[in-house]
């Protein structure tokens, strides 16, 4: 008797997708976190594996339960593990073998793409070259989607499909050019960049050419996002720009976007990653407005490197939270802030006054210390991903021809504590 296999009931076995579903989920938005450690995604990705290990052995009854969970609700979570597993037990086939029609959209990409991603690499190799030349602009979108999360290059495939693709297959190829260090294409998204009328592309491929060492349209590009951009697109650029333009300009888009009520978020944002010392007392500031208490003091925190509950800065009671349609629109900025701790302005000033000398105006500081100091790949040892996600920016923008360091990527546990392959 194999004491290993699991029982095949049916409401144990539906508690095994919802859960993976639900943690699925956590993982990618964990990912991007405000208070979120290395140990807290080897808990929830071990977690995550648990689920789906349990469901796969439990052969094409768990693969059942989670399509039926599938069918119950479409979101990021459901899609990952009923993929994932059918491709574990269905190795063969395109994506229309595995799951329905309704599922399979340029939208579900991201959640396609984590499933395969998870899969060993000696099963997805062949998948993706045959998908990465496929006539379906499905399966290029998932093969590029895969190739972001592994940092794969896909070599001779990734330039036709930036010039040649549809919009939302080009644009996440400029993003993956940007993001494995494909310099010898910055001409092909320069083109991109001033003949194309689709803002997600020519978005992907401002930031990507950001990203490679265009320091003259790309960033005026980046610059120039329309109100109604979505939340992701603010959010990148108010951490990329102040990296590459001269700090007089950015203070400007910073005046800029504090100038709308709609966008006063991400000029926080952005002076948190511009990390100028005179802006500390203006970010102590906005910790008055409800909105932006939050945001200002995640942005504190990166220029200085102060930690708000550890180092007890935080209010000793949270407010409700207030409406903002800026976070409530986006699930990850939804998960940002209720996942920080509340500043006290009152806390935070007396910090600063007993540090304040350790700032030099005119240097950038990111974590405390002076920018460019930090070290490639980032020290993760006890760094939040969100300071993790601010550090790979910063060594991406030294080292154009580098990947982008994969903060994103799963965590693995060795004899010194926790690390990631970055």
């Amino acid at each position: 008797m194999n004491w290993n296999r699991p029982v095949l009931n049916s409401k144990v076995l539906r508690l095994h997708a919802e859960n993976a579903a639900f943690l699925a989920r956590q993982v990618e938005l964990a990912r991007d976190g405000p208070v979120e450690r290395l140990v807290d995604l080897y808990n929830f990705e071990g977690r995550l594996n648990g689920h789906l290990t349990a469901l796969s052995l439990a052969g094409g009854a768990g693969l059942d339960m989670a399509l039926e969970a599938l069918d119950e609700g479409q979101g990021f979570g459901e899609i990952l593990v009923a993929l994932h597993l059918s491709l574990r037990l269905r190795p063969n086939g395109d994506l229309v073998a595995h799951l329905p029609a309704n599922v399979l959209t340029a939208s579900n990409a991201p959640a396609l793409g984590a499933a395969v991603a998870l899969l060993a690499p000696m099963v997805i190799g062949g998948r993706l070259r045959r998908w990465m030349g496929s006539a379906d602009p499905l399966a290029n979108l998932v093969a590029i989607e895969v190739c972001g999360r592994l940092r794969v290059d896909p070599r001779d495939y990734l330039g036709p499909l930036l010039t040649h693709g549809g919009d939302v297959t080009a644009a996440r190829a400029a993003r993956l050019a940007g993001e494995i260090g494909r310099i010898d294409l910055l001409p092909s998204l320069l083109d991109v960049l001033r003949h194309s009328a689709s803002g997600l592309l020519r978005f992907d491929a401002a930031r990507a050419a950001t990203l490679l060492g265009d320091r003259s349209d790309a960033p005026s590009a980046l610059a120039e996002l329309p109100p109604e951009a979505p939340a992701w697109m603010w959010r990148e650029m108010a951490e990329l720009l102040p990296l590459v333009m001269p700090s007089d300009k950015v203070r400007a888009v910073i005046a800029r976007l504090l100038g709308q009520e709609a966008t006063q978020r991400w000029a926080v944002v952005a002076a948190g990653a511009l990390g100028a010392p005179d802006t500390l007392d203006w970010l102590i500031r906005q910790m008055e407005v409800p909105q932006l208490a939050r945001v200002a003091g995640l942005a504190f925190g990166l220029v200085t490197g102060a930690r708000l509950g550890p180092e007890n800065l935080e209010l000793a009671e949270f407010p409700e939270d207030p409406d903002d349609p800026a976070v409530e629109a986006s699930p990850v900025e939804t998960f940002i802030e209720s996942h920080t701790y509340w500043p006290d302005p009152e806390k935070v000033s007396a910090w600063l006054r007993h540090r304040r000398d350790r700032l030099v105006g005119g240097e950038r500081y990111l974590l405390g210390a002076a920018a460019w100091t930090h070290p490639s790949p980032p020290e993760s040892a006890d760094r939040t991903q969100i300071a993790l996600r601010a550090l790979s920016l910063e060594i991406a923008i030294r080292s154009p021809r580098a990947p982008l360091p994969n903060w994103r990527s799963p965590v693995f546990m060795h004899d010194r504590g926790f690390d990631r392959t970055w």
